[in-house]
């Protein structure tokens, strides 16, 4: 992208309206220094990335409040930790249930963090009723909802009504009553929270962490996630 600008730049060099209005000079300078640009641009590039990062940071200090909270249950891990991971998902996404092989990792090697879960069903209306249908059992019960969480993400094929009335059977809920408990009103009002705050955050897709107010977008591996937990 950088070489596309010089060389746009470069053609304007070349057009007699620009040449007439530069300074020969200064012309030749940059004719016969074309780093010069790529180094300008570069220096462009480091600012406009501090400048979002700043912004993002202050964006997430601001929310923190609605961030780390698990009042509804969508969580792992000890619930007064003092350590915590914030995952935005959808349970279709494949990078999220790659990224899942991470988390359990982590859950693995630091049991004292805290993983908080976030919905952001954004790839299907099957995606929105996998986060109803969690909200609804993690309200119930917070272990069956982990492993409900797990069952999903750890599932390499599209899910399917089939495959999630299988696990619902498994965790002794009943199908068709799902159906009707996860319309109601507090579940749409914690899907709506999710989803708020997604959009103040200016979230476009998943997975994202959040690890010690520090805001990642997409895939990042393990190590850069226990990189940055323990900065």
């Amino acid at each position: 992208m950088k070489f596309i600008f010089v060389f746009l730049f470069l053609l304007c060099l070349e057009s007699p309206i620009f040449s007439n209005n530069l300074d020969k000079e200064i012309e030749t300078f940059i004719l016969n220094n074309p780093e010069v640009i790529l180094k300008s641009l570069e220096n462009y590039e480091i600012q406009r990335e501090k400048e979002e990062n700043d912004k993002a940071k202050k964006k997430v200090k601001s929310l923190n409040n609605l961030i780390y909270d698990d009042s509804n249950g969508l969580y792992t891990g000890k619930k007064n930790s003092k350590s915590s991971i914030v995952k935005f998902s959808d349970y279709n996404c494949s990078y999220c249930k790659k990224a899942h092989r991470d988390i359990l990792r982590i859950k693995k090697n630091f049991p004292n963090v805290k993983i908080i879960y976030k919905n952001f069903p954004i790839l299907s209306p099957l995606s929105e009723k996998l986060a109803r249908i969690s909200y609804f059992i993690a309200n119930d019960d917070n272990k069956k909802f982990n492993i409900f969480n797990d069952k999903l993400l750890q599932n390499s094929k599209p899910l399917n009504e089939n495959k999630i009335k299988e696990i619902l059977i498994d965790l002794n809920y009943d199908y068709e009553n799902m159906e009707k408990e996860i319309k109601k009103d507090f579940i749409t009002n914690l899907l709506n929270k999710d989803l708020e705050l997604a959009k103040n955050l200016e979230l476009r897709g998943t997975p994202v962490f959040i690890i010690n107010d520090e805001i990642f977008f997409g895939y990042i591996g393990y190590d850069a996630i226990v990189e940055n937990l323990r900065n």
